[in-house]
């Protein structure tokens, strides 16, 4: 396995297991990881700028203090993240076509992010800014919203939410017929 202990920019790394090592306080930049293992990997105060990652595990992450800064997850697997413990400041990612299970996005701003054509199980966005984000064509399926500002949020083609309208800001966000109905959960109506 190999050892980063400087800054590493503008690498290619691929195929590597870095499963229940730990990455801490390293820093890289405009790197692409590809079909790689983190799973249990330590990210403690480590930095990834402008970084992608591609079909890569990236599960049971610990995230203290990490930089995630337009980081870009593609077909990624991303089980139980605790986001929320990622330095805020910075934090910025976008995710495509990934299956993210148990994460946690509390506190965070997540304006313009995207979860596009990804499946979202059992994942919480409390106290969460998602203003204009991108959650097209998404599995949301026992997806928490709570206290979120999802102001012009997308959820166009998305399915399996459960958005309770009157705990969360939904002014101007996008919806599809006919899992719009689902808005209507919790307000005791009938739909015929």
């Amino acid at each position: 396995m190999d050892s980063f202990k400087n800054m590493q920019e503008d690498q290619s790394i691929q195929g590597k297991d870095y499963s229940s090592t730990s990455l801490a306080e390293c820093s890289f930049t405009n790197c692409v990881f590809q079909n790689c293992n983190f799973t249990e990997c330590s990210f403690r105060n480590a930095k990834f700028v402008s970084c992608i990652f591609k079909v890569c595990n990236l599960s049971l992450l610990k995230l203290e203090g990490c930089r995630l800064q337009d980081a870009y997850f593609e077909d990624c697997k991303i089980v139980g993240a605790e986001f929320f413990k990622c330095e805020k400041r910075f934090f910025s990612i976008k995710t495509k076509g990934s299956f993210l299970q148990y994460c946690n996005f509390a506190d965070l701003n997540m304006k313009h992010g995207s979860f596009h054509g990804c499946k979202l199980k059992e994942c919480f966005f409390t106290d969460t800014s998602l203003i204009e984000a991108d959650f097209r064509d998404t599995d949301l399926s026992g997806t928490i919203f709570h206290n979120s500002d999802l102001s012009k949020a997308d959820f166009c083609g998305s399915k399996n939410y459960e958005i309770d309208v009157r705990a969360n800001k939904v002014k101007k966000a996008r919806f599809s017929f006919p899992e719009a109905i689902g808005l209507l959960r919790g307000f005791e109506v009938e739909i015929v």
